[in-house]
């Protein structure tokens, strides 16, 4: 007879085997015909996620080469927005810099911007749910996350208008595309390295895309407590704002994935 067992908080398995001499097994030389105690480390019982690197590599470079291009455009033609966000992000300049520059006037860099953002997130994403490179789900992620974003939009400048606080609603947009587009852009470096570095050295770049994403939101989240504050807003319309349209739309699209 033959007893297995898992000790606890241990980096151990122990494997009992105590047979009697009536054994047919222990006689034929199949378990020991003494006690026996085997150790085996822990880790050979640890379940592991497989990692796949994408399969088309030459996709994975074009995405990286027109990613580059685009970035490189918009650094040259942008007016300088990469530096204008990323003060606002850091709350080094005001959103009415911003507004001087005319985001109008920039509205095409402003979307190349957000895509090279929320295609990185959809990418980033889709592997976090799926440990892989899903093409169709990495499309399907983009087109929500570009959806969201409108919707918000739309949502503030309603809410603005119907409440007369045009200011707010100004602030409140700038800093939606602020945080919408240097989201992705300050993840992108490691989400890239994914498609081109061993198996072994994924985990790592995912692990510091997730810490980088969750720094980044709670900074995001913070600032909107603070200018929903600044401008006198309800705790109730405070929370239902923050709930429906910054916490809900992630848990959605996590389901939706998952």
């Amino acid at each position: 007879m033959s007893c297995t067992g898992l000790m606890q908080n241990t980096s151990i398995t122990y494997s009992l085997y105590n047979t009697s001499s009536g054994d047919t097994a222990a006689t034929s030389g199949l378990i020991p015909p003494e006690d026996t105690l085997i150790i085996v480390p822990l880790r050979d019982f640890a379940p592991r996620i497989l990692l796949h690197k994408p399969e088309n590599l030459a996709g994975s470079l074009i995405y990286t080469i027109i990613f580059l291009i685009i970035f490189a455009v918009i650094r040259l033609r942008g007016k300088n927005l990469f530096s204008l966000l990323m003060n606002v992000v850091a709350k080094k300049k005001k959103y009415e810099i911003v507004l001087n520059e005319g985001i109008t006037q920039n509205l095409v860099y402003y979307f190349l911007s957000l895509f090279l953002s929320f295609s990185i997130l959809s990418i980033a994403f889709t592997y976090l749910t799926r440990q892989d490179f899903d093409p169709h789900q990495i499309l399907y992620t983009l087109g929500y996350l570009t959806g969201w974003h409108l919707l918000l939009i739309c949502i503030l400048r309603l809410c603005s208008w119907t409440f007369n606080t045009r200011a707010a609603g100004e602030e409140s947009i700038i800093n939606l595309w602020a945080y919408h587009i240097m989201g992705g852009l300050i993840v992108s470096p490691f989400v890239l390295a994914t498609f081109f570095v061993k198996e072994f050295a994924i985990p790592l770049m995912i692990r510091i895309t997730v810490i980088c994403l969750i720094l980044f939101y709670l900074v995001k989240f913070a600032r909107w407590v603070g200018i929903l504050f600044a401008y006198k807003v309800p705790i109730f319309y405070m929370i239902l704002y923050l709930c429906a349209l910054e916490v809900i739309p992630w848990l959605v699209l996590y389901r939706l994935l998952v």
